[in-house]
């Protein structure tokens, strides 16, 4: 799975070099959430920023921890992490506007009852960025997070494919 990774963003890399690519910039910031699990309400803070490519496509990473537990069916979730490589296109609906979406890709650790395991996953995103000023943005969006654990993994796939939301403050240039 790892190569396979690799091997997607080195194509994505000699995409962009071949076509002539115009970088516009770059955005980063703190981001905050809540996905909503059979368990209650998982609270989620994190970061992330990318590159601005072409003025609409945007490559990056981010990464999110749990703030608090929950009580599954196999045990405490005492901590959740996760982060990888991002890839999204958003388009200027009119000024200081933007709506769009990312998909979110890698990997992840959680703990139940101090036994760790990881985790592979795809988060696709659809947002909503309102500008500020022409350096910060807010934006909202909802998630899906799609798990990928092994087969005797502690937790099913279903306590963490989950629907969630996400509000970040953003700084740089859109």
């Amino acid at each position: 799975m790892k190569r396979q990774y690799l091997i997607a963003v080195l194509i994505c890399f000699s995409v962009m070099i071949t076509e002539n690519v115009r970088a516009q910039g770059g955005f980063g910031g703190v981001h905050v959430g809540s996905e909503f699990t059979n368990s209650g309400n998982l609270f989620l803070v994190g970061g992330g920023g990318a590159w601005v490519i072409n003025s609409n496509f945007y490559l990056g990473g981010a990464g999110y921890g749990g703030s608090n537990t929950l009580a599954t069916s196999n045990g405490e979730l005492s901590s959740i992490g996760y982060g990888g490589m991002m890839f999204g296109y958003f388009n200027e609906v009119r000024e200081s506007v933007r709506i769009g979406g990312d998909v979110l890709a890698g990997s992840g650790d959680y703990s139940i009852d101090d036994l760790e395991e990881g985790f592979f996953f795809i988060e696709p995103n659809l947002k909503f960025w309102y500008s500020v000023n022409s350096y910060m943005h807010i934006s909202a969006g909802v998630y899906y997070r799609m798990a990928f654990l092994d087969a005797d993994a502690i937790l099913n796939p279903q306590e963490l494919n989950n629907f969630g939301i996400k509000l970040s403050l953003n700084f740089g240039s859109l």
